[in-house]
């Protein structure tokens, strides 16, 4: 099924983000998981059978928070994180892992020289150095939900240019 995701977006993104809030997250984080069921939402397989757009949402933002806060609950337990999972990570990736990663360096950095030096920047701090779209607003000195709408248009082009035939390769 294909959905328009900008009407989706404009119609439900602010209630979703309000319901997160309700249940306890922060507007930062709500904002971030409200982005994160959008793009999980568009990452569907298209032979997905989902009647209800809107309550499909709300059910991935739902478990995007109760995720966000297992593993919060989870850090507290061990006594470094990074440690454990360098120890977990496996040090010689295959020959074809190396030959599909280079393939998707490829392409995303073909994708990211196609963006704007605002999106470019809202891209890097958003999805590199992990900072809320408050923040990205506040250092950019744009509104936040403009940097939040930037993300979104990002996600949006990067999944069709990922979905194209060949990976967009």
């Amino acid at each position: 099924m294909a959905w328009d995701f900008h009407s989706l977006f404009k119609a439900h993104a602010k209630e979703i983000a309000r319901y997160l809030q309700r249940r306890g997250t922060s507007a930062d984080l709500a904002a971030d998981f409200t982005q994160d069921a959008f793009a999980r939402m568009m990452a569907a397989p298209p032979t997905a059978q989902i009647d209800n757009a809107s309550a499909y949402l709300f059910r991935i933002a739902r478990n995007v928070a109760i995720n966000h806060n297992r593993r919060q609950q989870i850090i507290p337990f061990v006594d470094d994180p990074e440690a454990v999972l360098l120890e977990l990570a496996d040090e010689q990736p295959s020959l074809e892992r190396v030959v599909i990663s280079r393939q998707e360096l490829r392409l995303l950095k073909a994708f990211f020289a196609e963006l704007t030096p605002i999106q470019q920047q809202i891209f890097l701090l958003s999805r590199i150095e992990g900072r809320t779209f408050a923040e990205i607003g506040k250092s950019l000195h744009i509104p936040q939900q403009t940097a939040y709408a930037h993300m979104t248009r990002i996600l949006v082009r990067l999944k069709l240019r990922l979905d194209a035939p060949a990976g967009g390769i």
